[in-house]
């Protein structure tokens, strides 16, 4: 009798839960207070119980997932009910664990499910893919998969598309095709749908491989599957972003045609594209037509007309964006400010920039990195170094975190300003803030090091470099070399040169003219000429600097053949002379002690007549 009157009682409990499950109000103290309720009445209903889970798993609440887990192990340890979990609640508790980023938990519970005697879905198996395809452990999300049928399960679409995503989102296209042409081949529930198609042509077009998403493009029209708006947006940014436009406007054109309607991303994608590729003309076309069709332009769009505008120096324009944005009741962000900030850093109107600053605070936005590096860059460029270290300073005072970006240009500027101890000291702390440098980094400092006398201290620069990861480009190579020359080693120097094939560097005009001139001034002229053929049997050609050298040392040194060799190579390749040029020619001719028919065989060359 005592058995039989507790169930009206239980009734009555789930039918309360129910009802708050229903009311979509209940808290999480609440339901968990339910729950343990639920738990001390016997025999409670494994289906209201699940509710509950249920219910708890889709609150917004930072601890709805690790309330469920918890909850489930308390179910578990419950000895004195006779109630055991089902196979819903097993699904609810390992998508709960997979959501919150503990994969490993939720094959812990598909081990005590297995345990259990339960027969694993494909809701389950879903769950866990997913979980390790946000985790980006795709390699054992694709074994999970290939193993679902040995364990008595079919994969569905949605492990399918689950699977897809993932491989795409890390970068892994080509296993993804793979997949989809397996789904292609066994057809039936598991047949590709939109949704399939529009995650693998935005994988595809991620990856800049347009052509192979305009391929599965076409073979989702050869089976019927209707394109939607996503998949144009997808294939159109991809257009955009590879530079095609003819492609991009020729989809805009179908889409339109087929009754899908472009949609403000569309518009976006393609003002973006423009602007980048500096058709400003077009994009302003796009623009207005968007306005035309009745799609209102967001903040997105005038952020991109903004921005597009202030790298090219159209202030004025940028301006006008700005309070008509403003007008329409669209709230700058930093990004809006931060556009307009670098736009006058780069027109050197510094003012106006600090003001711009001056409002984005009073407005409670707060300068970033990308604010603080337009600043610096542009009194860096300006020769203002000791104001660019004031304002690092306030940077680092205010808590933002400079990036690499940022130490780059201080170091770089600190360099050309002949600062390198500064300069090495911003390295320093560069490093001590976890900032990784770059070629750039390392280039700049051994830069500077080489043209201060400081080759040594440059070469341990190089050896820290690469321990650190870096490749040494041609620049670093270049401004060594150069270093190593003007300090009187040029043996050095040409071993290095030597040596730059075997690490997979490649020559340029400036390297050959470093060497060109260290043998001229050592007075080693055949070999400056021999360096000269060696250059041009590489392809890389001369330029103005090289026969600038050349010509210089042949007029000092009194070699008349090697003068009039050096004149008629740049007369055939039509190299026009500069100022430096006019000056080495008229000296040189001027101080000629040798063949009195020197002046009329350099006058008589078309490529000197407007300079002499």
């Amino acid at each position: 009798m005592a058995l039989r009157a507790t169930r009206p009682i239980a009734g009555q409990l789930e039918r309360v839960v129910s009802e708050k499950c229903r009311s979509g109000k209940l808290q999480l103290e609440d339901a968990e207070s339910l729950f343990h309720h639920l738990l001390r009445v016997p025999n409670p209903s494994i289906y209201t119980l699940n509710t509950l889970l249920v219910t708890i798993s889709k609150m917004n609440h930072p601890n709805s997932y690790p309330t469920v887990v918890s909850l489930f192990n308390r179910l578990k340890q419950a000895r004195e009910i006779c109630v055991s979990p089902s196979i819903h609640t097993f699904g609810v508790t390992i998508n709960c664990c997979c959501r919150m980023g503990r994969v490993d938990l939720g094959f812990v519970v598909l081990g005590q499910l297995f345990r259990a005697g339960c027969n694993v879905n494909q809701i389950i198996f879903g769950s866990l893919i997913k979980g390790l395809c946000v985790k980006k452990w795709i390699g054992d999300a694709a074994k999970l998969f290939d193993k679902i049928p040995l364990m008595g399960c079919s994969p569905n679409l949605i492990m399918y598309n689950t699977l897809i995503d993932g491989l795409c989102s890390n970068g892994n296209t080509k296993l993804a095709r793979q997949f989809y042409e397996e789904m292609t081949r066994q057809g039936g529930s598991c047949e590709a749908d939109v949704v399939t198609y529009n995650t693998l042509i935005n994988g595809l077009c991620k990856a800049d491989d347009v052509t192979m998403a305009i391929n599965v493009f076409e073979k989702m029209i050869v089976k019927g599957v209707v394109p939607n708006v996503l998949t144009y947006n997808t294939l159109i940014d991809g257009f955009c972003k590879s530079g095609d436009f003819v492609g991009a406007f020729k989809l805009l054109e179908e889409m339109i045609a087929k009754g899908v309607a472009p949609n403000l991303f569309t518009y976006n994608a393609l003002i973006d594209g423009l602007l980048k590729s500096g058709d400003f003309v077009r994009a302003f076309k796009v623009f207005e037509e968007m306005i035309v069709k009745g799609v209102v332009p967001d903040s997105i769009t005038y952020n991109t007309l903004i921005s597009g505008q202030s790298r090219i120096g159209n202030m004025d324009k940028a301006f006008e964006l700005f309070n008509e944005m403003v007008r329409i009741g669209h709230v700058p962000n930093v990004i809006t400010y931060n556009s307009l900030i670098d736009g006058c850093c780069k027109q050197g109107n510094l003012g106006i920039a600090f003001k711009l600053i001056e409002e984005m605070i009073q407005k409670d936005y707060k300068p970033n990195v990308v604010t603080y590096s337009c600043i610096i860059h542009s009194l860096s460029v300006d020769g203002q170094w000791k104001n660019a270290i004031r304002i690092f300073s306030e940077m680092i005072n205010n808590e933002v975190s400079p990036d690499v970006v940022t130490f780059n240009v201080l170091v770089d500027s600190l360099c050309k300003h002949g600062q390198w101890k500064d300069a090495i000291k911003i390295f320093s702390e560069m490093i001590n803030n976890g900032v990784k440098p770059n070629v750039v980094t390392f280039t700049s400092l051994i830069d500077s090091l080489c043209k201060n006398g400081q080759t040594c201290a440059a070469k341990k620069i190089i050896v820290l470099m690469k321990e650190r990861g870096e490749k040494p480009n041609v620049i670093t190579y270049n401004s060594l070399m150069n270093g190593l020359i003007l300090e009187g080693h040029l043996n050095e120097g040409v071993e290095l040169f030597q040596n730059m094939p075997q690490k997979g560097i490649k020559s340029n005009q400036h390297t050959y003219n470093i060497l060109i001139s260290g043998y001229c001034k050592n007075g080693q002229i055949e070999e400056a000429m021999n360096m000269l053929d060696e250059m041009q049997k590489k392809g890389v050609k001369p330029n103005l600097v090289t026969y600038n050298i050349l010509l210089d040392t042949f007029f000092k040194k009194q070699r008349l053949n090697n003068v009039k060799c050096i004149l008629s190579r740049m007369a055939s390749e039509e190299i026009p002379l500069n100022e430096i040029s006019r000056n080495i020619l008229i000296e040189g001719v001027a101080n000629w002690k040798g063949d009195e028919n020197l002046n009329e065989f350099v006058k008589s060359l078309d490529i000197v007549k407007s300079l002499l």
